[in-house]
């Protein structure tokens, strides 16, 4: 009805139009849904004119009688309408039901993807956009099987952590690589989401050998968008947003704590500490805090600390942190050429204070057909960022201000109120508390007042392309591209004192400068034929690039006039350092060739080759990377041919061999030598008569060569199959993949006496990675809603299979031995805590004879004796967990209707482990962490000698004891703190990481206002996590977690134009 009324109206204008009317109105429709298609593409043929369709697939066009329009629009065929008269036009376009048109992009060209033989996933625009994100590898998360994308940060800017079937080296990169508009890169996080058209993640050998020792560990294609023939077009896209934590680490209040501390301290210091008790419980915790404060000069004497109870969490987690995105988007083009501009601004502040981000970038695409068989064209994109960072994840107290903020104590304010004085008469108002529990630590406030670290890092990266077509089917492409990237950082930290160790005694600044940049030249002929039934494509090329950077850094203090202005080393007066400078390069050469042949769009054969050469080897420069794969469209074959239901079935097998040489030094191979007046590098001189014996400057050899060195090569097969049925509306995938890593680069420890002091790099190793990806699609339209539902899984075994004499890496509370994953968590089995002295002789009974020498008493950590001996030593440490999930999952949801579009997107993973290594210091003794709750029954029992002390003072032991307690000592055996399961948790979550609910605006409201297209949306991200870990966040990089920034819960409003 409403359809033909449309016709009805534009009938009633083109006849009472004037005679010189060049208006030509009509309706595109779908042939198989018979509903209108909206954002279909209308275009004069051989021209820039063109429009878009409307929600209700009407459109507008200043054309003439005797033009030829052309429409089009994804998953239809295109189709040409010549324009007989002024009447309106009802065009209906036919579905393609295998979405033969589409193309996606493959290493050194782009491919019909019903022609793919390899697995190769898609991650569309519209997908990365539902996530704001500063940077876009978080975006990619539980989008594509087989891509396990962990977010290890929540600090604002910080790149996720990418890894594409598993972990294929224990010490060389597991990184992908990244090819942005041909270029190849290391990393992406200069592209705002709204600059992407499209990113093809190639995952398997087969599809990534033509990338040969830069593909080991898949590849992720990223095509950004360009200008099109037809009118242009120009967007404008913003949101705003506010940023809070999720969760936060239940603490014990200040009574608590100093009840639960002390009762402790009684076990290790005696008599001391139960005087410190006494006064506590008699007399209040102003009294007790006044014991730790004394006179000092850093303390108020006029400030109540007994009425203080500070949540250091609230206070250094920012409430609502704002986040806003900005960006301008300017397309179009004619017959011969193309272009494509866009700018963005992204700033966001972090939920931690004295965290943000800020990026400007700009992108410029064109070409231009200089002849009809030559065309140039460039790709260029700007960045300029700056960063200040709150955190590291690291293990000491100073380390970040989350970490900071935890050894603060609740009775301690975060600064002095306004009257505070100290016993010496001055004046404290305003100043950054001093810490009263633990000394040695810094206030929070003093990272972000005192201290002003300054990151402005630029990049360029962009190229230049000739395309010559001297014959048809004949493309010739030569190209050269630059990756520079120029940093500049700079510290500046004052002079201050707010206590003993939270001070400065000078000013102090440093800074380094830095340039690096890849060059790289790529040459490439491919000839693509199609003769009757046979389809052939064949690709040879050459590549040469040089990777070469430069850093110099200085520091220095005192600088006597330390406005902002003079914030540079040459103001420095003291403790001047000499300038220090390094540089490296390397430089990488390779040939490649793929062929592709089809027949009758049934059976496919690609097969693929290159030849690396490297300078890092010294011995075996060159590496070979062959692959191989075939397809079977079995949907084309004459007896499944008449299954209306079935749309397309294609089966893939491939094999592939692929190198990683990622990360690894110019001088991995090379004899290493160090240099230093040091004991182990210089020489003894003097010493005779009265002189002083000193150490002059020496060298000594670090290690010794491996000359023998090479690549690391990954053996892939995969096999799998891609499926779709009933006109599209259910599509799905399924791979199965074995991963092989052979020759894998170890540590290989040698004798010292041949002058080796670090370990060797050789390859000894072989690792497994073997998983099954899944990937399901279903949509449909029922009247005017559709709806669309989506998922993928995958499952993931890794394990190192050989070590042929390498040596096992260790690296904190990980071990990476044969028949291990790699990283795996390596330790103790916790069984609880000893409750009696005799329960420990029983358990240990080899120390039954020689009690005096077992070290472990009852209280202390029990650990399972895993063989036998009734000792517990390194022998009893085994595997306890892996990090690595076995199992990740995405699930996308969504409808829309009459412009109304809702959204959700889940993303969880299962059956990893974390190490909460925070716990350390939350159940530890109370004097250098805020405790955790769970302190509350922590084992406490004093020997008879206390137990008579206290009872002297009128003090009942047993009220203090608790002999049942769960959980250990913390200032008993050295053995409780020891690397054990009691640490490991499950890291398995469900998040519900998307939700966004957006409207569309009529054309013919929007028009009005000369706007094509407006929608507005929210968006909340990080809604709710369904978790069992007890940390902050259970997206945790590395997986071992020691107060890591979490990520945040996030709400945006947003929209978008085009004009």
């Amino acid at each position: 009805m409403r359809r033909n009324f449309y016709l009805f109206i534009t009938l009633l204008f083109s006849t009472l139009a004037l005679a010189q009317q060049t208006y030509i109105t009509g309706i595109v429709e779908s042939a198989d849904e018979q509903a209108p298609i909206i954002g279909g593409n209308v275009v004069i043929k051989s021209s820039n004119v063109g429009t878009i369709t409307d929600i209700d697939g009407f459109f507008t066009l200043d054309a003439k009688v005797g033009d030829v329009l052309v429409v089009s629009y994804m998953g239809y065929k295109s189709q040409e309408v010549l324009v007989e008269n002024n009447n309106p036009l009802r065009i209906v376009l036919e579905l393609d039901n295998l979405v033969l048109q589409e193309v996606v992009a493959i290493g050194y060209g782009k491919m019909r993807k019903t022609d793919l033989t390899g697995a190769v996933s898609t991650v569309t625009a519209e997908e990365l956009l539902k996530t704001p994100a500063s940077n876009i590898t978080t975006a990619l998360q539980g989008r594509a099987a087989g891509v396990t994308v962990t977010n290890g940060s929540g600090q604002p800017g910080d790149a996720a952590t990418i890894r594409i079937r598993g972990i294929g080296s224990a010490i060389a990169g597991n990184d992908p690589l990244y090819v942005v508009d041909g270029i190849i890169t290391s990393d992406i996080s200069f592209l705002p989401a709204n600059d992407i058209e499209s990113m093809q993640i190639l995952k398997d050998a087969s599809a990534a050998a033509i990338y040969g020792s830069r593909g080991a560990n898949g590849v992720i294609i990223v095509t950004t968008k360009s200008g099109h023939q037809g009118k242009s077009n120009i967007t404008f896209d913003a949101y705003w947003g506010i940023q809070n934590r999720w969760r936060k680490l239940e603490l014990m209040s200040a009574e608590d704590m100093v009840d639960t501390k002390l009762r402790i301290a009684i076990m290790k210091d005696g008599v001391d500490a139960a005087t410190a008790y006494q006064t506590f419980h008699n007399k209040g915790l102003e009294a007790y805090i006044g014991t730790l404060i004394g006179t000092s000069k850093y303390f108020p004497i006029n400030f109540d600390y007994g009425s203080q109870n500070t949540d250091w969490q609230d206070e250094v987690f920012n409430s609502n942190a704002f986040m806003h995105n900005y960006n301008l988007g300017i397309e179009g083009g004619k017959k011969d050429s193309h272009y494509a501009f866009s700018a963005n601004y992204y700033e966001q502040n972090g939920t931690i204070i004295g965290s943000n981000f800020k990026r400007l970038s700009i992108r410029i695409n064109s070409d231009y057909s200089v002849r009809q068989w030559l065309t140039i064209g460039e790709h260029i994109n700007f960045v300029a960022s700056s960063a200040r960072r709150a955190m590291n994840n690291s293990s000491s107290p100073g380390a970040s201000i989350l970490s900071a903020a935890l050894a603060m104590a609740p009775w301690d304010p975060t600064h002095y109120p306004e009257g505070s004085v100290n016993a010496d008469g001055e004046d404290l108002s305003g100043k950054n508390a001093a810490s009263s529990n633990f000394k040695n630590v810094t206030n929070p406030f003093s990272y972000v007042s005192e201290s002003f670290p300054d990151s402005k890092p630029m990049r360029m990266l962009g190229d230049i392309y000739v395309e010559i077509k001297p014959i048809e089917g004949l493309v010739i492409r030569p190209s050269i591209s630059i990756d520079l990237n120029l940093g500049q950082n700079r510290s500046y930290k004052n002079q201050y004192e707010y206590s003993s160790y939270d001070k400065t005694t000078l000013n102090s600044i440093s800074a380094s400068v830095s340039r690096a940049y890849t060059l790289l030249e790529e040459t490439t002929i491919t000839y693509s034929k199609k003769f009757g039934a046979h389809s052939l494509s064949v690709m040879a090329g050459q590549t040469w690039s040089q990777y070469f950077s430069y850093g110099l850094s200085g520091s220095g203090a005192n600088i006597l006039n330390p406005i902002e202005t003079n914030w540079f080393l040459s103001r420095a007066t003291e403790n001047r350092s000499e300038s220090s400078d390094s540089v490296t390069r390397t430089r990488r050469m390779s040939y490649l060739g793929r062929a592709f042949y089809a027949y009758d769009e049934r059976y496919m054969l690609t097969l693929n080759f290159r030849a690396d050469a490297s300078s890092v080897f010294q011995k075996n420069p060159w590496g070979y990377f062959p692959s191989a794969s075939v397809a079977w469209r079995m949907s084309q074959e004459r007896w499944l041919q008449d299954q209306e239901w079935l749309d397309n079935l294609k089966i893939r097998a491939g094999w592939g061999q692929v190198g990683n040489d990622a990360h690894l030094g110019t001088s991995t191979f090379l004899v290493n030598i160090g240099s230093s007046n040091s004991v182990f590098y210089g020489y003894p001189l003097g010493g005779l008569g009265n002189d002083l014996q000193e150490m002059a400057y020496g060298a000594a050899v670090l290690t010794q060569a491996n000359i023998d060195g090479k690549w690391e090569t990954n053996e892939q097969w995969d096999l799998g199959a891609d499926f779709s049925f009933w006109n599209n509306k259910f599509s799905g995938s399924i791979d199965y993949f074995l991963r092989d890593t052979k020759d894998a680069l170890l540590y290989v420890n040698a004798p010292s006496h041949v002058g080796n002091r670090y370990s060797l790099v050789k390859n000894v190793g072989n690792i497994r990675n073997q998983g099954i990806e899944i990937a399901l699609e279903h949509n449909n339209k029922i009247g005017k809603v559709h709806y669309s539902i989506g998922g993928n899984m995958s499952f993931i075994k890794n394990e190192l299979t050989k070590i042929n004499g390498g040596s096992p890496l260790y690296s904190g509370y990980t071990k990476t031995d044969e028949g291990m994953p790699l990283g795996s968590f390596w330790g103790y089995i916790y069984e609880g805590v000893y409750h009696s002295n005799e329960e420990v002789l029983d358990h240990q009974w080899q120390y039954k004879d020689k009690p005096g020498e077992i070290g472990v008493h009852a209280g202390d950590a029990r650990y399972a004796d895993l063989n036998n001996d009734g000792v517990i030593n390194d022998n009893d440490k085994t595997y306890i967990g892996n990090p690595f999930p076995k199992f990740t999952y995405g699930l996308n949801m969504g409808v829309d209707f009459h412009g109304l579009d809702i959204q959700l997107f889940f993303q969880g993973v299962y059956g990893n482990q974390i190490y909460n290594a925070l716990r350390y210091r939350t159940e530890g003794a109370g004097d250098e962490c805020s405790l955790s709750p769970v302190m509350s029954d922590v084992w406490v029992g004093y020997t008879p000698i206390i137990q008579n002390a206290l009872l002297s003072r009128g003090i009942d032991y047993t009220e203090l004891e608790n002999r049942t307690g769960t959980i250990p000592n913390p200032v008993g055996s050295p053995m409780n703190k020891q690397a054990s399961s009691r640490y490991v948790e499950d890291g398995s979550y469900l998040r519900l990481k998307n939700v966004q609910i957006g409207y569309t605006f009529p054309k013919q409201w929007t028009r009005k206002i000369h706007i094509e297209q407006l929608r507005l949306y929210i968006t909340a991200s990080n809604l709710f996590t369904i978790t069992n870990y007890s940390g902050y966040d259970p997206e945790v990089g590395g997986g071992t977690d020691y107060g890591n920034y979490p990520q945040s819960r996030t709400f945006t409003f947003g929209i978008n134009t085009t004009f």
